[in-house]
């Protein structure tokens, strides 16, 4: 029984030390576009109100989806990104 915990210790202190040398980016930052084309956009909000005055202001062809955050809670935030680039991260999943 103990030997089962130190090779789980072990494996914890082994991703941890992993993470610490390669950690997770902080900001997400989705590579679709190509380096001549624009900038692809994919932002969040908690506020629809938000999400459609961003929309607004993008020049590009962007649209607001709605996601649930937990199932049956009802609650949403709200993504704003293009056709593409949803249809691409869906598929991938």
């Amino acid at each position: 029984m103990k030997r089962k915990w130190e090779e789980k210790l072990k494996r914890i202190e082994e991703l941890a030390s992993q993470y610490e040398r390669k950690p997770l980016s902080s900001v997400y930052r989705p590579r679709l576009s190509k380096s001549e084309e624009p900038p692809s956009i994919w932002k969040l909000f908690y506020r629809q109100n938000q999400a459609f005055n961003f929309v607004k202001s993008c020049k590009e062809d962007v649209h607001v989806f709605a996601l649930e955050c937990k199932v049956g809670d009802g609650q949403r935030i709200y993504l704003v990104t293009t056709y593409a680039q949803l249809w691409f991260y869906y598929k991938s999943r």
